[in-house]
């Protein structure tokens, strides 16, 4: 019951994913990669994100992948790229 926050490696891996091929807004011109990752700090634990920097017919299940923050205004969003 003693929950507190901890810092991870932010790695994981690729559990699922698809490519978004709808433009919703119109700045949104190229298909993009929606994906379930799964922090390897915690198995189990999921998260829904983009996958970035990389073609999306590259991204696979089980792929490694690495945190990357992006910044919009004031929100830190957590994006996730081929882990190196």
């Amino acid at each position: 019951m003693d929950v507190a926050p901890e810092p991870t490696s932010g790695r994981g891996h690729v559990a699922t994913f698809t490519v978004n091929h709808q433009a919703w807004k119109p700045e949104l011109t190229e298909h993009y990669v929606v994906a379930i990752i799964e922090l390897d700090d915690q198995p189990g634990l999921r998260l829904l994100s983009n996958v970035v920097g990389m073609p999306p017919e590259q991204v696979r299940i089980d792929m490694p992948v690495q945190v990357r923050f992006e910044q919009h205004e004031d929100v830190w969003l957590p994006l996730f790229e081929k882990a190196e």
